[in-house]
């Protein structure tokens, strides 16, 4: 038995020393340097190109379109009076998309944005800042179907409500729709 295992250790020795032997010796010299014209070089592997074309996301069926930009958040409008919960009403009005908030918007049939469809990159507070509202009210404006919108529940595709009467019917969060409770008090909504 003690033979047989000797044997088998000089046998992978060898084996081992063999297949090892190709990866330390040089390679071989050619005798002669072939001629290789240097336009049937390959050039070296360059990155993968990047698209060109930007796809937009597409507003939610049966909106009544985008809302145009104001470009400034500055208005002499007063703020609706109530509040979501502890959350006193803002006037929403969109001022266009931005970095951070480049996702598409539905309108009321009054041209007040209703909707706000989320794009990839989309941070929770620039989208408050493109809608002249505070992170809080857009919080509370999506307290019942979504479970906030913070930074770790913000996902492409997610549909964020903007009106206040429209707080129990609109929004998602990653393709579902929360149950939580109402607050209060809240808006009259509608149906």
């Amino acid at each position: 038995m003690a033979r047989q295992t000797t044997t088998q250790r000089i046998l992978i020795a060898l084996s081992s020393t063999l297949l090892l032997a190709g990866c330390t010796s040089p390679a071989p010299s050619p005798s002669a340097p072939a001629e290789t014209p240097a336009a049937t070089t390959e050039p070296a592997a360059a990155p993968r190109p990047v698209p060109s074309e930007v796809l937009a996301p597409v507003p939610l069926a049966g909106a009544s379109g985008s809302t145009p930009s104001t470009g400034s958040c500055a208005s002499a409008a007063a703020a609706p009076s109530g509040s979501i919960g502890d959350v006193d009403l803002e006037s929403v009005r969109d001022s266009g998309p931005k970095t951070g908030a480049t996702g598409a918007v539905t309108t009321a049939t009054d041209g007040s944005p209703a909707s706000y469809l989320v794009a990839g990159g989309d941070i929770s507070a620039e989208i408050a800042e493109r809608f002249c509202v505070s992170p809080e009210f857009l919080d509370a404006l999506n307290s019942a179907r979504r479970d906030g919108v913070g930074i770790d529940s913000l996902y492409a595709g997610d549909t964020l409500n903007l009106s206040p009467s429209a707080v129990l019917s609109v929004g998602d969060q990653n393709g579902r729709v929360l149950d939580n409770d109402a607050p209060s008090p809240l808006p009259e909504q509608e149906d």
